[in-house]
């Protein structure tokens, strides 16, 4: 119960005056790390609720994050289908409560998931898509963290803008095709900004860790790539009970072992995104 209160206090007021007994169940189920529960709850009461933006916004993260788990046992085919309604859905809060950051922010993810799932490079066209959404998110005045600190905002849109600005190529010749290029640097921000934002969550300390290896590989950078076996090393000593907090867990030593390949890491795999590779399609 404490927990519950703690994420509706730390929860904008607006949400915290908007949350019926349905979606507060569904909160708590996600501090318990519960995605099966929480899907549970959250199907049932759209079914009746269909305009219930609190409601649509959780389910879309939690089809999202059911797909990111699923990931390590079976295969995309299984998968897409939850990133694209979670997309669905993200689009009608969007529709709902356009001021409402959480609709841009979802959508995004879920595309961007299914393009890392089908290969970046073969994705291209999606990134500047998810690009315009992300910083959309950003212009809103939305403000949510969970109590675990799992998941927040703006917390979750720098965490996809730094792993779009570092999966996606940063050669010249992507953006004919993707309308943006790739740019270490500002991964590297946005991942800052991420766990300045909250700095025991293990997937921003990861992800700065992996973005700081890519840009010290990339740009040949001595002191990158130590900060970044640095910040990888400290999320060996977080906590992991969330789902996805277990898998990041258990990828940091791999990532450590491949750190120069980790421009190209993904929770879901690993993309060849050099220009070599490019130039080959």
């Amino acid at each position: 119960m404490f927990a519950l209160l703690t994420a509706l206090v730390l929860a904008s007021p607006a949400f915290a005056q908007s949350l019926c007994p349905e979606v507060q169940r569904a909160e708590a189920l996600g501090d318990a790390g519960d995605l099966d529960g929480v899907l549970t709850v959250l199907e049932a009461h759209v079914k009746t609720h269909p305009d219930d933006v609190e409601a649509l916004w959780r389910l879309s993260r939690a089809l999202y994050e059911k797909g990111e788990v699923l990931a390590q046992t079976v295969p995309d085919s299984q998968r897409l289908p939850l990133y694209d309604r979670a997309r669905v859905l993200g689009k009608q809060v969007q529709v709902l409560a356009p001021d409402n950051g959480m609709g841009y922010l979802w959508e995004g993810a879920a595309i961007a998931r299914v393009a890392t799932a089908r290969g970046i490079l073969a994705s291209l066209f999606l990134a500047d898509d998810v690009e315009k959404l992300w910083l959309k998110a950003l212009t809103t005045s939305t403000r949510y963290r969970m109590a675990t600190g799992i998941s927040s905002f703006p917390g979750d849109v720098y965490n996809g803008l730094g792993q779009l600005y570092r999966l996606v190529p940063d050669y010249r010749a992507v953006e004919w095709i993707a309308g943006m290029r790739g740019d270490i640097d500002k991964s590297v921000y946005y991942f800052r900004l991420m766990v300045k934002d909250d700095p025991a969550r293990l997937e921003g300390v990861k992800e700065l860790g992996v973005a700081l290896l890519c840009k010290g590989y990339r740009q040949e950078d001595e002191a990158a790539k130590a900060e970044g076996r640095m910040w990888l090393g400290k999320g060996r000593l977080l906590p992991a009970s969330y789902p996805t907090d277990v898998i990041d867990s258990h990828q940091i030593p791999v990532i450590l072992s491949r750190e120069s390949e980790a421009c190209g890491y993904s929770r879901d795999g690993w993309e060849d995104v050099s220009e070599r590779s490019y130039s080959a399609k």
